[in-house]
């Protein structure tokens, strides 16, 4: 039996999502759920849930290292792992079907799988049994951003338990009892996830590469096509993504403050504000850049595209 206030004492780590807290506790107080699926936007707080259900089912307080009955599925890591201490927690497909076949040490073994819905086929596959016949004494968690990439036999033995990306108001809040600075560019660039705002608020360079994103967006806005090409230099293919990442973010919310007719905050600062379908135009484009971007296209020729086209749609 899972104790109430281990329970509510680890849910405390997480920021916001409090209908899912309240869904978490009353499910764990009734113990007759094994199998949890967690669903919502990247860095919302998935992977701290799943691990703070993951302590909670071994009646522990501390998860900052997994206990010895949790095995931590993360395909990306576990074919890059290191010597480190978190890497070496990760475990292999064929590690992770052998290993939650294992009797337990105490109560239960516990299988979290990181991002499902990301997983290569390979590593479905192999997974799949386990996931859709898990052993008496197995506990499963699931993460993903997309239900629908999630096989219905897997997700109707699942409970599913949705977190929302936050508002802006509840990131600046949190950001503010933590005393830091510059909250309201932080709440833009993080887009309704505390993961990200978190991490900004403790790097430095971080915030201030995404404050040149926003820099770079306004000046595409202003319709200044020789200042928008220089923008166009650039080669790291993860400094793109997160760049059309950030676009993507600051387009709708254009876009939503068109819809309002009331454009605040950062939008109503903008010395020029796109028409509506100019900004859908746009937004389209973004589209089809991440897209390229994520099946290895050229960077230098996606990103010089992008800019023409805003100059175009804008």
């Amino acid at each position: 039996m899972v104790e109430r206030k281990i329970i509510e004492t680890n849910l405390k780590l997480l920021i916001g999502q409090e209908m899912a807290k309240e869904l978490v506790i009353k499910s764990l107080e009734k113990g007759v759920c094994s199998t949890y699926l967690l669903v919502g936007p990247p860095r919302v707080g998935k992977g701290l849930l799943a691990r703070i259900i993951a302590a909670s089912w071994h009646n522990s307080l501390d998860f900052s290292k997994p206990n010895l009955d949790t095995i931590i599925f993360d395909e990306v890591l576990s074919l890059n792992s290191g010597e480190n201490e978190y890497n070496k927690w990760k475990k292999t497909v064929d590690d992770t079907v052998h290993l939650i076949n294992l009797s337990p040490n105490y109560d239960y073994r516990v299988l979290i799988v990181d991002d499902i819905d990301r997983l290569s086929i390979h590593a479905a596959n192999a997974l799949l049994k386990t996931l859709e016949e898990p052993p008496r004494h197995a506990k499963i968690i699931i993460t993903a951003q997309n239900i629908n990439a999630v096989l219905p036999t897997v997700r109707s033995r699942a409970q599913t338990i949705r977190l929302n990306s936050l508002s802006d108001a509840e990131i600046k809040n949190h950001l503010k009892a933590q005393k830091v600075k510059r909250v309201e560019e932080i709440a833009l660039l993080a887009n309704g996830a505390w993961g990200v705002a978190n991490e900004l608020s403790r790097d430095e360079e971080g915030l201030e590469r995404g404050l040149a994103q926003i820099d770079a967006f306004e000046i595409l806005m202003s319709g200044n096509v020789v200042r928008g090409m220089a923008i166009a230099n650039i080669k790291e293919r993860e400094v793109a993504q997160n760049l059309v990442a950030t676009w993507t973010n600051l387009t709708r919310r254009l876009l939503l403050a068109d819809l309002k007719s009331e454009p605040a905050g950062w939008a109503g600062k903008l010395n020029r504000l796109p028409g509506h379908q100019g900004l859908a135009a746009f937004l389209a484009r973004l589209q089809e850049a991440g897209e390229a971007l994520n099946s290895g296209a050229n960077v230098r020729i996606v990103i010089e595209a992008l800019v023409l086209g805003a100059n175009k749609s804008l």
